[in-house]
């Protein structure tokens, strides 16, 4: 079957072209006259041609050739005869036929959609198809069982003049009493219990109503009204002046029923007992095809009306069945749970035909908003009834109540919205009455709670642009309520239920979170400006102000309000929440935290933060984004100055929680742009306390040995253990705080606060201890116990006692240093933050070697940041090292990272500071002898040409001097990069050389190494070479007729073509050069899943999947891209195999031929994959070879290996293009 589908979907691409094998799939089919006469019978073969020609003509609807079609009208007429065994092949079981038939009508109704004469076709059959499957006697009922569910998942079109017989059939014979008109439904309970299955005891009406559909609707509505109940009226409603009045639901149960008197009750309890599930599976499937009629065609008005008294009738018993207890039934488990699950499933059929006859009845007059009346108030009912059985956690129950929920919402939009004032006042206690129940409560508030809240936004969001004063009232009333707990023990009276109290709280907190869902999903700031501020003043005058569970989850809503990032309430919320935070600092240590709230803790450990990161996490706009980071760094900073005079213990805890929400915020942030120097000192403070708290990750391998400076420390508690300690391990909080300080590290820039004398003044410094802090400048314990960390962080490069001059505020500032820099690079290998399109160099280097550029500093201090610049290099060769074994993108990034390292330190040995320069030169020099592969690399070797060409970037004034020293400096570099890369020759024949004869060894490393010398100076030769045309100092590459080049074809490695800003680097080149048509190939399809960032990259471009047609190149004035990988050249082959099987094979010709290559050419081309065949293929990789590129479409192609693509250059690509552009080909005669 799925060889046959295969051949269905290629015939239907090119139906014209493969007539003859649709003819042949059609040959297969049973024929008409087979099917019609006599007792027929079909094989399996001829089912699958049958549902091949239907899967063809959903795709080609309009196909010319009349004989599909009247194949499967046959067979569409022939389906009473499917309703006997006989028909099916054998071992063919119901299952079977269930899925054939669910396939055939999804691909009939599908062709009928497209098609209107072949639906009108169809739809001449359908009624009596219908008909005889509800009438089958003859045959098995569990064919047309499985058959009519078919139908009711797809339901065919039908005339509409058989309509009316087609509903009344369904009600006849599947057993669903029909009301002649609403005096029917006054019957007594026991009359009722001994009709059909589906008849109950029903609400009684009074017996001078007018036998009316308003009438009758507005009793069922629950509309204004006085009632009286008088228990001994069989009649149960009493009528005053005129109008009748309804009780609330519960009531209405209690007396219509008879459940609470112990003798009507268990009639209707056994009248649900002695449904069969098989008749409750007919009424099922007859609600199904009665909405699938309705939708279809139009019924006479009087046999709507009665499906609408039907629908009415089983919706209202459900409330009688709802209220059921689980322990009445005599049935009892898994029996019980399939009879009410069955018997749902029935009531969810029934509402959605509710809301069917809702959107079908004529909306004009006052009979049809009494309509409207009254069925919003039965939905309503009958929603409250499956929020209080003990069956609402069945899944059928929740998608029954979401039903009933979509008809309410539709309600809203009947009558152009004339009810949405009604539907709101009526919605509301629904709505609280949700999130009262108990299953709603904790974090996942089940499906009837998100129910309600589509349903709510779905009403919103009409109402906000039909009328908009009750959506304001109406959230203005959700608001409220949630402050007048009194609401909610209200609603809970009735049950007695011991734990009132619980669960209203229960029901304020699901009401806080229903508001917080319904802001976020409406996303509007006219409705945040609504709730918000009654949210701040519970907060900060109501019950929230006290700790508790209210109170977080205020907070939880109201973060989650400002991170939709309207700026008025953004600024209200952050306020609101950096306030509350502050507040919590005051009661540390007081007498009063010994008797503090567990939530209080709660709020400022978890709840407050978390509210932090969602902002953080939320916010969009680049202006509130800025704002926000500066709002919480101020933060941190006022965090870590009220927390810093208490024990250290307690500045982490206040300060750790808040570091994931900076991290959040800074990861965007881009360190190599120049910063205001308020945002750099909220920086600087935010690294000064994560080092005196001890939060950074412990930057040494090996443990530090915990030991206090002195016996005296204990006068400042563990100051000098915590130091160490966070120098060396282990770390003592949360790892989540660790693994943020790591992402701070990522997007702080260089604490370089200020060019002259950053850090000799230390007023400022200062200023980050209280007055009266144990570890101010006052304390020397305190500063002996920042040294000694600051030596341990440095490796020792700088003891103690050469620390003597510097104050701990600064040892303490110089540790922040050190914790950042080798954090940098030991999180992800000293790569920083910024845009793809930055020029600046992503290397942390950059930032290490800011501290040094500062002039005038003091010995120690020059030593110590000399010692942080040699640490993070150690840190650097480190994380290099630990990933040596890496393979595919890990591999990938970690040369990436050792390149551009190398061509920053490049780059840095034209500083003017010889100091500088001295360090560069040391630390190129042992990065180029740990890792010689960048001796070889090209973009090293570019930034070494290009450095000795052009002037040093950093002269701000004309030095010959300092000129011509920078450039001799950077040709003893690249003489020594020549003769240590030649030294390595001899080295890879080292087992040759162990072995064999001497000579012949001597000769082998001879020729070895004068191959490496070729090698090496040709590279250096093609880098300069490409230098110079990227330079236009090379006139003759500028004489480039692009026109030789039409269609460009670029292979590219798959794990290469990861780095997607590489390839649209030279995507971009390419198109600069005039390129019109490339073709971009890799073969694992990388290249083929990126194509929407490439596309949006290149916006001109235009997709084409074939890059020609009919053998000639589609000519356009902009950018023409292809994607293709190794799986589209398979695909290719096998479909075309499949073609040439199918046109010389298949057909019973007995002579096989063998195949050409125009029989190749033409079945590639007759499946769309033959493609253009490229002018040039170029090849970026490691590898000499095509990579699997399509070979059928480089027949006349020039290909070039181009080297990785990271050693790729502008020059080089001019320059293979220029080479291909003065070829003169010869294809021969």
């Amino acid at each position: 079957m799925e060889s046959l589908i295969e051949l269905c979907d290629l015939i239907a691409e090119k139906p014209e072209q493969f007539a003859d094998k649709l003819v042949w799939i059609c040959g297969r089919c049973p024929s008409a006259e087979a099917l019609l006469t006599g007792s027929p019978r079909v094989s399996r073969s001829q089912l699958n041609a049958v549902l091949a020609v239907a899967r063809f003509l959903s795709k080609c609807p309009n196909y010319d050739d009349q004989r599909p079609k009247s194949l499967l009208l046959a067979f569409y007429r022939a389906i009473p005869s499917s309703f006997t065994p006989s028909f099916w092949p054998q071992s063919f079981g119901n299952d079977a036929i269930a899925s054939f038939f669910n396939d055939y009508f999804a691909y009939m109704c599908r062709a009928a959609e497209s098609a209107s004469d072949f639906a009108t076709d169809i739809a001449g059959f359908t009624g009596e198809i219908v008909i005889s499957a509800t009438g089958n006697v003859s045959g098995d009922l569990g064919i047309s069982r499985v058959f009519l569910n078919a139908l009711a998942l797809n339901f065919p079109p039908i005339l509409s003049s058989d309509a009316n017989r087609l509903v009344s059939c369904l009600l006849e014979r599947l057993e669903i009493m029909v009301p002649n008109s609403p005096r029917e439904l006054i019957s007594s309970e026991a009359a009722s219990s001994q009709s059909s299955p589906l008849s109950l005891n029903h609400f009684p009406y009074h017996s001078n109503e007018r036998a009316s559909p308003g009438n009758e609707v507005s009793n069922a509505s629950g509309s204004s009204g006085s009632v009286a109940d008088d228990a001994s009226s069989s009649k149960g409603i009493v009528t005053n002046g005129g109008s009748a009045g309804w009780k609330s639901n519960v009531d209405i149960l209690n007396v219509s029923t008879g459940l609470n008197d112990g003798g009507g009750g268990k009639g209707i309890l056994i009248s649900f007992e002695q449904e069969s599930l098989e008749n409750l599976e007919k009424q099922e499937i007859a609600f199904k095809l009665i909405r699938h009629i309705l939708d279809k065609a139009t019924v006479d008005s009087k046999l709507l009306e009665q499906v609408r008294l039907v629908t009415k009738e089983q919706l209202q018993s459900m409330l009688a069945f709802l209220k059921i207890r689980k322990r009445d039934w005599s049935e009892q488990g898994h029996l019980l749970k399939a009879r009410v699950s069955t018997k749902l499933s029935v009531y969810q059929a029934v509402a959605k035909l509710q809301i069917k006859i809702l959107a079908s009845v004529d909306l004009d007059g006052k009979s049809s908003k009494r309509f409207l009346h009254g069925t919003l108030a039965l939905l309503i009912e009958a929603a409250e009834a499956c929020l209080f059985s003990v069956w609402r956690k069945l899944r059928i129950c929740e998608e029954l109540f979401g039903s009933l929920l979509g008809g309410i919402s539709q309600a809203a939009v009947a009558r152009g919205g004339q009810l949405l004032r009604v539907l709101l006042i009526r919605f509301k206690p629904l709505v609280l009455t949700t999130c009262i129940q108990a299953d709603t409560w904790g974090s996942s508030q089940g499906a009837m709670f998100q129910s309600v809240l589509k349903a709510t936004c779905e009403i919103i969001e009409y109402g906000w642009i039909k009328e908009r004063p009750p959506v304001d009232t109406f959230i203005m009333g959700l608001a409220t309520s949630f402050r007048e707990r009194k609401d909610y023990e209200e609603e809970l009276q009735q049950s007695h239920d011991a734990k009132d109290k619980q669960a209203a709280s229960a029901g304020q907190l699901n009401m806080i979170r229903l508001l917080a869902d319904l802001n976020v999903s409406v996303n509007k700031p006219e409705v945040v400006d609504l709730i918000l501020p009654l949210f701040i003043e519970s907060l900060e005058e109501g019950d929230a102000s006290a700790p508790g569970l209210l109170r977080l989850q205020l907070l939880d809503a109201v973060s989650r309000l400002a991170s939709l990032g309207f700026e008025k309430s953004y600024r209200e919320a952050v306020v609101l929440l950096i306030r509350s935070y502050l507040s919590k600092l005051s009661a540390v240590g007081s007498a009063e935290s010994k008797t503090v709230a567990p939530e209080a803790t709660i709020e400022r450990v978890e709840t407050l933060p978390a509210g932090f990161l969602v902002i953080a996490g939320g916010l969009t706009d680049t202006k509130l984004r800025s704002d926000f980071r500066h709002r919480l760094l101020s933060l941190c900073s006022d965090v870590g100055l009220a927390a810093e005079s208490k024990s250290g213990r307690s500045g982490a805890d206040f300060l750790g929680p808040l570091l994931p929400a900076v991290a959040e915020i800074c990861s965007d942030f881009d360190p190599t742009i120049d910063v205001e120097p308020s945002l750099l000192k909220l920086f600087r403070n935010l690294w000064f306390y994560i080092a005196l708290f001890g939060l950074a990750p412990p930057i040494q391998k090996g443990q530090v040995t915990t030991k206090s400076v002195s016996t005296s420390l204990n006068s400042v508690g563990s100051m000098g253990v915590i130091a160490v300690q966070a120098v060396g391990g282990p770390y003592m909080w949360n790892a989540q705080w660790a693994s943020a300080v790591q992402r701070i590290s990522q997007g702080t820039p260089p604490l370089v606060v200020s060019s002259v004398k950053w850090l000799e003044d230390e007023l400022e410094l200062n200023a980050l201890h209280n007055p009266g802090s144990r570890r101010g400048s006052g304390n020397e314990k305190a500063a002996v116990s920042q040294r000694s960390a600051l030596s341990a962080a440095l490796g020792r490069r700088v003891e103690v006692s050469g620390m003597g001059t510097i104050s701990g505020v600064k040892a303490t500032y110089l540790l922040a240093v050190a914790f950042l820099e080798i954090i940098r690079f030991s999180s992800n290998g000293g790569m920083l933050n910024g845009s793809p399109n930055s020029t600046a160099s992503r290397s942390a280097f950059s930032c290490v070697f800011e501290y040094l550029k500062s002039p005038n500093l003091m010995p120690a201090v020059s030593q110590c940041l000399t010692a942080i610049v040699h640490r993070a290099f150690e840190t650097a060769i480190l994380w290099l090292d630990e990933r040596a074994s890496e393979t595919g993108h890990d591999a990938e990034s970690r040369e990436s990272a050792l390149s551009i390292h190398a061509c920053f330190l490049i780059k840095n040995l034209s500083q003017r500071d010889e100091h500088i320069r001295d360090i560069s030169v040391t630390l190129l020099n042992q990065l180029r002898d740990k890792f010689p592969q960048i001796l070889w690399n090209s973009s090293c070797l570019d930034s070494l040409l290009f450095s000795i060409h052009n002037d040093p970037p950093s002269a701000a004034v004309h030095d010959p001097a300092w000129v011509a020293t920078v450039r001799s400096l950077y040709q003893k570099i690249v003489r020594e990069w020549i003769v240590i890369s030649l030294s390595y020759a001899p080295c890879t024949s080292q087992g040759l050389l162990q072995s064999g004869n001497l000579g012949l060894r001597a000769l082998w490393l001879i020729l070895h190494f004068a191959v490496t010398i070729w090698y090496f100076l040709l590279g250096v030769v093609q880098s300069f070479e490409s230098f110079l045309i990227a330079s236009d100092i090379l006139t003759k590459y500028e004489a480039l007729d692009i026109s030789k080049v039409r269609y460009l074809a670029m292979v590219i490695d798959s794990e290469e073509a990861q780095e997607l800003s590489k390839v649209l680097e030279l995507l971009q080149w390419v198109a600069d050069i005039g390129v019109k048509s490339v073709c971009l190939y890799d073969p694992e399809g990388v290249l083929k899943k990126n194509k929407e960032p490439i596309m949006q990259r290149f916006s001109s471009a235009n997709l084409s999947e074939e890059a020609a047609v009919n053998g000639r190149l589609v000519t356009r004035r902009n950018l023409t891209l292809e994607f293709v990988s190794f799986e589209d050249g398979k695909e290719a082959v096998a479909k075309a195999a499949n073609y040439l099987f199918v046109k010389h094979y298949a057909n019973g010709t007995k002579e096989k031929s063998d195949f050409t290559e125009p029989q190749m050419a033409e079945a590639l081309g007759a499946i769309g994959s033959g493609g253009a065949d490229p002018d040039l293929l170029l090849i970026y990789g490691p590898t000499r070879c095509h990579l699997g590129f399509p070979a059928w479409r480089l027949r006349y192609t020039e290909i070039v290996h181009m080297g990785p693509l990271k050693s790729m250059s502008y020059g080089s690509l001019v320059k293979a293009i220029f080479k291909y552009t003065m070829v003169h080909q010869n294809y021969g005669s």
